[in-house]
C-alpha cells in the first residue's frame, strides 16, 4: 500500500483562472511558499477541481492552506518535453481574512461549500 498526501501554506500569487474542461470547472491558482531557513520562495501551479465557487473566496495575496496530491504533467511545447509537478487540491482553507478584490461574504461561506 502506499499513500501521498501534500500541504502547503502560502499565499496567491495572482487571482485564480477558472476554466471549463468538459463538464467539469477547474480553478488554477499559483501558490507562493516562503522558506524562511533559506530565505527563498517557492511557487507551486494548483489546480482545484471541485468547482467554481470558490473563486469568489480567493483573490491575488490570499494566504490559504491547501491539501492535496502531487501530479506530475508532461506535455510538448515547440518541439521540446516539458515537464510540471502540480499540486491536484482536494481542499482549501482561507487562512487570513477576506482580501481585497474576494467578492463573497463570509456568511456565505459554508453554504457555498458544503
Amino acid at each position: 500500500m502506499s499513500f501521498q498526501r501534500y500541504v502547503a501554506l502560502g499565499n496567491l500569487g495572482s487571482d485564480p483562472e477558472i476554466r471549463k474542461v468538459g463538464e467539469k470547472e477547474v480553478v488554477k491558482f499559483r501558490l507562493a511558499v516562503s522558506d524562511p531557513f533559506k530565505d527563498k520562495t517557492h511557487w507551486f501551479s494548483c489546480e482545484y477541481w471541485r468547482g467554481g465557487k470558490v473563486v469568489a473566496y480567493l483573490a491575488k495575496g490570499t494566504q490559504v492552506l491547501v491539501e492535496g496530491t502531487l501530479d506530475n504533467q508532461e506535455w510538448e511545447k515547440d518541439g521540446q518535453k516539458r515537464t510540471a509537478t502540480v499540486i491536484r487540491v482536494d481542499n482549501i482553507t482561507l487562512v487570513g481574512g477576506k482580501p481585497q478584490g474576494a467578492t463573497a461574504k463570509k456568511e456565505d461561506m459554508a453554504a457555498d461549500w458544503a
